[in-house]
């Protein structure tokens, strides 16, 4: 993968050119390095990349978070269908906003719309920490009932979560979610696909466990769940 970097007004303009998968760790450093040069407004034009996979996923989001954690905005232009498509599939279609062209995608880099975007995204990803009792089980046709699997969420977020469990999915395994907030009767129920596995030697604080990215979230259930993450986020801050 090449970066080629290029400013446009205010706005810096990342060329990417390759495939994002595991080995474009680049692209973090890189957007790193522009946050510290107080640059806070940056247009990924993604027209030569021809492949993201679910690693290159977990690269852009990592970055994405860390320019919204830096109070700017990451937008996506000329994204090809079938990549656009893999956006849908995890609901990242939902937080990376992508244009057709870079022209009309600068065009969108208005500072009342960007404070709009910023409130939105800050809400999207907190993240709480907390262990919640997770059921799940493997989405597939024929799932028997003694494939559920139970485990405690470490975090939660409205992207997804992290589950501490012995019961673990291989990399793209798509997942029925049970998720049993404090002092509700009934869980609510999501679908997520694991994107990650925690390691001993690297994460052995939350080892075994799996990262999950939730790929389907009725929208009643996900205002309920950001409230929730935002009511016990703000009821901690006071204490």
């Amino acid at each position: 993968m090449k970066i080629r970097i290029r400013e446009s007004k205010d706005v810096t303009v990342l060329d990417v050119d390759g495939h994002i998968d595991i080995d474009a760790a680049e692209f973090i450093e890189t957007v790193g390095w522009i946050l510290k040069n107080n640059k806070l407004k940056m247009l990924c034009n993604l027209e030569n990349v021809e492949l993201v996979d679910y690693s290159g996923l977990s690269i852009l989001a990592i970055a994405y978070k860390n320019v919204v954690n830096h109070n700017g905005v990451m937008k996506f232009c000329n994204v090809a269908l079938h990549i656009r498509e893999l956006f849908k599939i995890v609901q990242m279609d939902k937080v990376f906003q992508c244009y057709d062209n870079e022209e009309l995608a600068l065009l969108n880099f208005d500072e009342k719309i960007l404070e709009l975007e910023r409130r939105q995204l800050r809400r999207r990803f907190k993240r709480l920490e907390i262990g919640i009792d997770i059921t799940f089980s493997p989405k597939k046709a024929g799932a028997k009932e003694n494939q559920q699997c139970k485990g405690k969420a470490l975090n939660i977020s409205g992207a997804g979560l992290f589950i501490c469990t012995p019961n673990i999915f291989p990399i793209r395994t798509q997942l029925n979610l049970e998720i049993s907030l404090p002092k509700e009767l009934i869980p609510l129920e999501a679908e997520g696909m694991v994107n990650w596995i925690a390691e001993k030697n690297l994460q052995p604080y939350c080892y075994p466990g799996m990262g999950v990215t939730f790929i389907k979230l009725d929208p009643q259930i996900q205002k309920e769940l950001l409230d929730f993450i935002d009511k016990n986020i703000t009821h901690r801050s006071e204490t």
